[in-house]
């Protein structure tokens, strides 16, 4: 059962770097968005496009080998307040994905208020994973 959950942790840290790549890259592409020519626009809208089925995998893939590594390591035990300060930023992380997702479908015309939000979102997700790996130096250190 040990070798099970180190395996799994190994699982949910590369899923971690791929979802957190996509935190520090993300941003970066929404604030090209506003400037760019519309030739430019769809090439960063499919790259983003590819990051973000990345992140969705890498983000499912987190919230089920979270789940079995705290079973399978942990017992269920909550090591303490500092976890659920994680769980709250994976939530506040899922909101603004969700929230830069509906935005994005608005901004690949070219609108540029939904270019904005969608820049605003993406630099909340990235502060919001930020908040999710102190909390978690914290709950489980």
């Amino acid at each position: 059962m040990n070798t099970l959950a180190l395996l799994l942790f190994v699982i949910h840290i590369l899923a971690f770097v791929a979802g957190g790549a996509n935190s520090v890259v993300m941003p970066i592409i929404g604030s090209r968005m506003a400037t760019a020519t519309p030739e430019t626009r769809q090439t960063l809208l499919g790259v983003a496009g590819a990051l973000a089925n990345t992140g969705k995998f890498a983000m499912a893939t987190l919230l089920v080998t979270g789940v079995l590594v705290l079973w399978l390591k942990w017992n269920w035990v909550i090591p303490n307040n500092w976890f659920w300060a994680k769980m709250g930023f994976i939530v506040l992380m899922l909101v603004f994905i969700s929230l830069n997702e509906m935005t994005t479908k608005r901004a690949q015309p070219g609108d540029p208020e939904a270019v904005k939000r969608s820049k605003m979102f993406g630099q909340l997700t990235g502060l919001s994973f930020l908040g999710v790996v102190l909390s978690a130096v914290f709950a489980f250190n």
